[in-house]
């Protein structure tokens, strides 16, 4: 009986180095945490920080000339503060999804 194989295949052992390969991997992946974060936190809050004051100054620059220069502030402070309660709420639905 002739067989539609060669007699040397070497695609069984190629299967085989494949697969080792593709499990190495999925291992090296696992080891890994589900989600690292790309900046520190410390240079998010100096982001946030700079980000919250202008946005203030901002506000209020435009705020002022229509409204007077106490309801701009407010407005920019507003604003400023806005920016840090976005900030904080992420972190804490982050921190809350992550458990």
């Amino acid at each position: 009986m002739i067989s539609s194989t060669p007699s040397f295949y070497p695609g069984k052992f190629l299967e085989r180095t494949v697969s080792k390969k593709q499990k190495k991997k999925k291992v090296e992946k696992t080891k890994l945490p589900i989600a690292q974060p790309w900046i520190s936190m410390n240079s998010g809050v100096k982001i946030i920080a700079f980000t919250s004051i202008a946005m203030a100054v901002l506000t209020a620059s435009q705020v002022i000339p229509s409204k007077g220069w106490l309801e701009g502030i407010l407005w920019g402070l507003l604003f400023g503060v806005l920016i840090w309660a976005i900030f904080f709420g992420n972190i804490l639905l982050n921190r809350f999804f992550r458990r």
